[in-house]
C-alpha cells in the first residue's frame, strides 16, 4: 500500500477515531484488491464475509434482482452485515467503473478483534455506525414511500 492508500484507508468509516497503534495493527491484514466496472465484488447470499473499504471509485449496493439500494464511494465500507453475523450476504455489490478497494479477511480481522479488545471495539462501533446510517436512510425512504402511497379502498384520491 502506497501512502495516499494509507491515508485514505485513515479517512474510512472504518478507522474512524482509531489510534495510531490500532490503526498501525490492521495494515497487515489490508489486501488491496481492483474491480472492473461492472465487476461483481459481493454476491447476494454468498457465504463469505469479508469486508471492503472503498478507497476510489463507486460501487453500486442492490438487491437480488437489480434495484439500486444506495452507491458507496471513497471511505465507505461495504459487505459489513456478513462481517457482524457471518450470516449470507444481504445484497449484490457491482463496481461502476474502476474501483480500488481494501479487503480485509473476516477470518484473520476477527482474530486481531479478539487479541485486541479495545480495537476490536472502535472497529464494532464503527461498523455499527455504518449500519445506523444505512438504517436511517432506509427509515427515511420507507416514510416517503408510506407518505406517498394511496389506499385501494380509499374512494378519494
Amino acid at each position: 500500500m502506497t501512502p495516499q492508500d494509507h491515508t485514505a484507508l485513515a479517512q474510512s468509516c472504518l478507522a474512524y477515531k482509531l489510534r495510531p497503534n490500532h490503526f498501525e495493527e490492521l495494515l497487515p491484514l489490508a489486501k488491496p484488491v481492483y474491480f472492473q466496472n461492472g465487476q461483481e465484488i459481493i454476491r447476494h447470499r454468498a457465504p463469505d464475509s469479508d469486508l471492503y473499504v472503498i478507497l476510489e471509485g463507486h460501487v453500486n449496493i442492490l438487491t437480488d434482482d437489480g434495484d439500486k439500494f444506495y452507491d458507496a464511494g471513497p471511505g465507505s465500507v461495504v459487505g459489513e452485515l456478513a462481517f457482524l453475523d457471518a450470516g449470507p450476504r444481504a445484497a449484490n455489490v457491482l463496481a461502476c467503473g474502476h474501483v480500488y478497494a481494501i479487503r480485509f479477511g473476516a477470518t484473520e480481522l476477527r482474530q486481531l478483534m479478539c487479541q485486541d479488545k479495545e480495537l476490536g471495539f472502535f472497529i464494532l462501533a464503527n461498523l455499527t455506525r455504518v449500519v445506523c446510517a444505512r438504517l436511517r436512510k432506509a427509515d427515511e425512504e420507507l416514510d416517503k414511500l408510506m407518505d406517498n402511497a394511496h389506499d385501494a379502498w380509499s374512494l378519494h384520491d
